[in-house]
Formats: structure tokens, sequence, C-alpha cells
């Protein structure tokens, strides 16, 4: 008898599982060993479901200006092209340029008003930092234009005018910022009243893009006016609180997939910002010797 396989079933295990185990990882005998036990747990299920492309790891974020971003439990980097900075194998000193940073979550077993506020602060440390973005002249305008890259692409593109990389004012060209929590601890009129809170304290250009609870619901950006889910409050008039207990990590899921696609971010020569102290040697000094060949 011919058997069919349903990815969706498989997801849905997937989830299950990451419920149960944000339940067990509490049997862990310190709070650092059970957020360590959560978040390799998400790790975990990340790498089985997301492109091979995109490499899933736990550190701090830099840019080439010489900003760090706090430690964040999940980060999500494109894995063939984005140079990782690890000392000593430790998750606490692995540092990864923005420039090939996709996501970034933050994991809860409980979301109330401290760690909502955590989740805020981190967004904000990570949205702080700044892609270096170099202007290009164009060869059809011989105006200077911003190129723009997709994740796991090595080319950039010069496109229109309105499609030039700008990590200000697109939500496309931002890093998205997700937090991922096993249940609520708060009434949801207090947990209204402290996204709000978050919201004005972060700024409307740092917060964090979505907020998903296990086995309540989610949090998310709404405009009314054409119906749909934004991923900024720039983008909305409104932030919507779903009372929702089913499908909540494949929805975050797919909303990864859509941004692994749609984001973008710069030219890989953002990366020797890093890893070139200079291209060119010194004469000085040295010794010369030529060379006879007979």
């Amino acid at each position: 008898m011919e058997t069919h396989f349903d990815s969706k079933e498989y997801i849905k295990h997937l989830a299950n599982e990451l419920i149960r185990n944000f339940a067990y990882s509490t049997a862990a005998t310190t709070p650092v060993l059970i957020g360590s036990a959560r978040e390799k747990e998400v790790i975990r299920k990340l790498e089985l479901l997301l492109p091979k492309s995109i490499g899933v790891g736990s550190g701090c974020l830099i840019d080439s200006f010489g900003n760090t971003s706090k430690q964040m439990d999940i980060v999500l980097f494109e894995k063939d092209l984005c140079p990782v900075f690890c000392i000593n194998e430790s998750t606490e000193t692995t540092y990864y340029p923005c420039e090939g940073v996709v996501a970034v979550g933050e994991v809860k077993s409980k979301l109330n008003s401290k760690e909502l506020e955590d989740i805020f602060k981190k967004a904000q440390s990570v949205k702080k930092l700044k892609r270096y973005s170099e202007p290009k002249k164009s060869l059809l305008t011989n105006t200077d234009y911003y190129p723009f890259r997709k994740f796991g692409v090595r080319t950039a593109f010069e496109g229109a005018p309105s499609e030039d990389y700008d990590q200000s004012n697109k939500s496309t060209d931002q890093i998205y910022c997700f937090a991922l929590c096993g249940e609520l601890e708060v009434s949801t009129k207090t947990l209204e009243a402290k996204f709000e809170e978050m919201l004005q304290v972060v700024g409307y250009i740092n917060e964090v893009n979505i907020v998903v609870v296990l086995n309540y619901g989610l949090i998310f950006y709404y405009n009314e006016q054409d119906n749909r889910i934004k991923n900024t409050i720039r983008e909305a008039d409104s932030f919507f609180i779903t009372a929702k207990r089913d499908n909540n990590f494949e929805f975050l899921l797919s909303q990864l997939h859509n941004i692994i696609n749609i984001n973008r971010t710069v030219d890989t020569s953002a990366y020797k910002r890093y890893i070139s102290l200079n291209d060119s040697v010194s004469l000085v000094g040295g010794i010369r010797k030529r060379i006879n060949i007979s």
C-alpha cells in the first residue's frame, strides 16, 4: 500500500516536539542550562526546516564601525559567505558581521513584562548596527546608486532609483527580529500595555518584528487599510495580539522563509572591512634580490 508523506504534518510534529521541549527544559538545574536546552532545540529545528544556505547559530552581531549587539539566542546568517569570528568555540564570544545576518531571535520559556522588555532591548541593539553601504557610479545614468544583494547570492545589483539599498527606511533592508516564547505569564491587558510602552522606549525603527508564544498566540503589526500583516510599526497602524493556540511555530517558520527570500543586504565587498587591514605592502626596509634565470 502506497503511503503519502505530508510535509505539513511533519512540521506540526516538530512544533509539538518544540512545545514539549520547552516544558522538559525546566528540569535543568540552573537558569543558564534551562536557556541552553531551549535554544539548542530551536536551533536544531530551524536547521532542519530552513534553506541549507542559511546557518543557524548564537552570539553577537557587529558592524564595521565598531558597534556590537547584545548576545542573541538565535542568529540566522548566510553560511557560505559570511565570516564568523569565534573565540574558544563559545557562543558568548561568537561574532557575526551584520551584513551577513538575515534575522535574529530570542528564546524565552515564559513571556512576562520583564522578558518583553529584554526582547525589545535586544532587538534595539541589533537594529542600531549599520551595514556598510558604498555608493557606486551607474554606467547607464552616470549617477550614484546603492547596490543591493539577495542573501546567499554573491552578486549585487543596480535597480531603479526606488530600489536603492536603504537600511534606514526599508524594512526589507533591515535585520528581522523575532521572539519565540513557551507560554504567556501575564494578562493580555498587561501585555498590551507593556508592548506599547516598549515601542515608545526603543523607537519605531528599533522594534522587535514579531513575538510568537507557542501555546498562546502572536503579536504582530497590522494595517487595517489594506488588511495585511506588516513587518514594522511604520508600515502599520496598529499592533495585534492573537489568542491562537495552534500553528504558531509554523507561522513563524513561514515568515522566516519569506524574509530569507525577500530581504536584501549589501555587496559582499563589505566583508573586507572585517578581514583586510591593508591591501598594500610596504617595501621600505626590506631585502630585494634580483633573480637571474639562464
